[in-house]
């Protein structure tokens, strides 16, 4: 098996390697799971030992399957995005967990950023609005409520780069991660001296960036006795798995734009320059250009907490995805007049860090498929706010693709065409962001001598759903509904997020 590349996606539940070949076939794959905690209200956490432990022994697992490594020629690491991995200069791993991307503990330091009179200067510098995701103020946050460790760490790595850091020895990071940290200059691509000021974070503790293709190091020997590659074998620097995820569905040329149903659920446009809007995020792609964005952190997730909830005292059939589809299928458009506000973490840039999830219109009638119909659609609203936007600031769309868990889902693109009123693209086969990790790697080692190219030729586009008139103006008419109701309970969730923090007995 000639020219193999491996490939890591490190994501919030579980770490995937794979062997996969320079076309793009899959040879090998293995999964291992963990846990994430979340310990508070808005909190989430993981530590990144596990993630390690996990990386080394589904890379075992599909290198002992393959015969060994000879045939491995690179490797390429994509990864959950944003949260600060603290390294000691000896590069040992401070203990303790570590903030994930959803996790909304510096809310009050954004709040604080939002405030400042050069909060114009920032946000442009940036090219992005300031959020609780940003790994920066997450920095910021164990600065101010972790001192001691922080006055530890030589270097802040996010999950891929940890992942790459214990593989080859080498801290650095790339465009993907690095603009989604509110610390790097949109313009120059590199750390802005202005937003580290801002912040009040040290240069010192950031690594170096780099292009998402480049070789960052090498496997160590310490790395290949606890993986199975070969010691020497060339290590990418990577990207953010959503990026990955985008350059494996070809979201590489404008006009193109992506429904991505994961656990969160994330509507992307291809763009040449981050969209200047603040009710919008950018980060730059894993290839040349950006991708702006808006994201709702407990999208597909929503959909899993229902099915867990349905599943609490009893066993879960293997099709129980199918199941919830059927019968989310035998509710109307519209779920019968029942609208679901799917925050369960919170928002980022359209509402509150404070939101919580709303069942509204809730009666007797309504049973287990109207509410699976109504989270599908409610997902599916909240990403057409940033759909709007983001046409608005002048980006055509002519075609929505949808990849991820939900793509699955016959029923949900079906409802993703009437929504966006957009032809949605599905994939025959879409393995995810290790895709993308495998073209950044053999791109580091000269077989494509472009990404972007290479997905166009990779990618194996399915079936096309096209919007239905009648849903078409139902969805139209509940979008409004959706955008009133969602107005009117941003006051109540801050005042609910307020009495919470409140000890038991205060008046």
């Amino acid at each position: 098996m000639p020219d193999l590349l491996l490939a890591v996606d490190l994501g919030t539940e579980s770490v995937r390697a794979c062997l996969i070949s320079a076309d793009g076939e899959i040879r090998r794959s293995a999964r291992r799971s963990f846990t994430l905690a979340t310990p508070r209200p808005g909190w989430a956490e993981q530590d990144p030992e596990g993630w390690w432990e996990a990386a080394a022994g589904a890379i075992r697992e599909v290198i002992a399957a393959a015969g060994g490594a000879r045939d491995v020629r690179a490797v390429g690491v994509c990864g959950q995005m944003h949260g600060p991995v603290p390294i000691t200069r000896g590069g040992t791993l401070l203990p303790g967990p570590v903030q994930l991307w959803c996790d909304k503990r510096a809310a009050d330091l954004v709040s604080a950023a939002a405030a400042r009179d050069d909060l114009e200067r920032c946000t442009v510098t940036a090219g992005n609005p300031p959020t609780p995701a940003w790994m920066g103020f997450k920095i910021q946050w164990e600065k101010r409520h972790r001192p001691d460790r922080y006055a530890r760490v030589w270097k802040y790595l996010p999950p891929k780069d940890y992942v790459n850091f214990r593989l080859t020895g080498e801290p650095a990071t790339d465009y993907s991660e690095a603009s989604g940290s509110f610390l790097m200059d949109a313009r120059r691509l590199a750390w802005s001296d202005l937003l580290v000021e801002a912040l009040e974070v040290d240069r010192a503790v950031l690594p170096d960036i780099r292009p998402a293709g480049a070789v960052v190091g090498t496997v160590s020997a310490d790395a290949a006795a606890q993986t199975g590659l070969l010691a020497g074998t060339p290590v990418v620097t990577g990207g953010g798995d959503m990026l990955c995820l985008l350059l494996g569905a070809g979201i590489t040329a404008e006009g193109r734009a992506c429904d991505t149903t994961g656990t969160a659920s994330v509507l992307s446009v291809y763009a040449p320059a981050p969209v200047r809007d603040p009710r919008v995020m950018n980060l730059h792609h894993v290839v040349s250009g950006w991708i702006a964005f808006g994201i709702c952190d407990s999208g597909g997730g929503a959909l899993k907490w229902w099915k867990d909830l349905l599943h609490a005292d009893r066993p879960v059939p293997p099709d129980v995805y199918a199941a919830l589809d059927r019968a989310a299928a035998a509710a109307p458009a519209g779920a019968d007049g029942l609208l679901f506000f799917p925050y369960l973490l919170g928002e980022r840039t359209l509402g509150s860090a404070h939101a919580r999830g709303v069942l509204f219109g809730l009666t007797p009638r309504h049973g287990q498929g109207a509410v699976a119909r109504a989270i599908m659609e409610g997902v599916t609203l909240e990403l057409r706010r940033a759909l709007e936007v983001i046409t608005n600031a002048g980006l055509a769309v002519r075609e929505m693709r949808t990849i991820g868990g939900g793509a699955r889902s016959p029923l949900w693109s079906t409802i993703k065409a009437g929504v966006y009123r957009l032809p949605v693209r599905t994939f025959a086969v879409f393995e995810g962001g290790v895709l993308g990790a495998a073209i950044l790697a053999a791109v580091g080692i000269g077989l494509y001598p472009d990404g972007a190219a290479a997905a166009d030729r990779l990618a194996r586009l399915a079936e096309t759903y096209e919007p239905d008139v009648p849903s078409v103006g139902r969805y139209d008419a509940l979008y409004q509904v959706f955008r009133r109701v969602h107005d009117l309970l941003q006051p109540a969730f801050d005042v609910l997020a307020t009495a919470a923090r409140q000890p038991e007995g205060a008046g």
